[in-house]
C-alpha cells in the first residue's frame, strides 16, 4: 500500500488517515468516555500554549510521526479524568501524562494500520510544555494535521509520513 520510496508521495493514504482518526476517537473515548468529535477542515493550528506529546509506529522501510497537541486547558481537563484529580500544569506530572496517552494511542494506530499492512511499533514517548508552540516538518513529509473536540477541550493530531533511516 505504501511505496517504498516516497520521493513521489504528496499525501499519507487516506486508508492510514482514516485509521488513525478511529485509533484518536478511540482512544480519547476510552479516557473520556464520550466521543471526541472530529472537525474537518479546520485548517491549520495556530501556535499552541500547552502540552505536545510525540511518539512514532515505525518498521524498517517507514516512521509515522504522531503529534498530539494538547492546549492548557484541556491537558488539565485531561488530568482531572485520567489520574482523578487536576495535575500541576507545570509538574512533571504532566508531562508523564501526556507521554502516556501519546503511548495509548500509539498502541491502537500499530495494531490498526496493521490491517492495511504497515506493521510497526512504536517509539517512547515524549513530551514538550510551552507557550507559542509551532508544529513544523522541515523536510515536508506528507503530514495530515486532524483537529478534535471532546468533553475535556479541543486538541490536534498532526502526522507525518516519512521513510525510516
Amino acid at each position: 500500500m505504501i511505496p517504498k520510496s516516497l520521493e513521489d508521495v504528496k499525501e499519507i493514504p487516506v486508508e492510514i488517515v482514516d485509521l488513525v482518526k478511529e485509533s484518536v476517537i478511540n482512544t480519547f473515548t476510552s479516557i473520556c468516555g464520550d466521543n471526541p468529535v472530529y472537525i474537518p477542515d479546520s485548517g491549520k493550528s495556530g501556535p499552541v500554549n500547552g502540552v505536545i506529546g510525540n511518539i512514532a509506529v515505525f518498521n524498517p522501510d517507514h516512521t509515522l510521526s504522531l503529534m498530539i497537541v494538547i492546549p492548557k486547558d484541556t491537558a488539565i481537563s485531561l488530568s482531572e479524568i485520567f489520574v482523578g484529580m487536576e495535575l500541576p500544569f507545570e509538574s512533571d506530572d504532566m508531562g508523564d501524562l501526556v507521554g502516556e496517552i501519546s503511548n495509548i494511542l500509539a498502541g491502537d494506530v500499530a495494531a490498526n494500520v496493521e490491517t492495511v499492512g504497515f506493521r510497526g511499533q512504536s517509539s517512547l514517548p515524549t513530551a514538550t510544555r510551552g507557550s507559542d508552540l509551532t508544529l513544523f516538518m522541515p523536510n515536508k513529509p506528507p503530514t495530515e494535521e486532524m483537529k478534535f473536540s471532546g468533553s475535556t477541550g479541543e486538541f490536534w493530531v498532526n502526522m507525518a509520513l516519512t521513510e525510516s533511516k
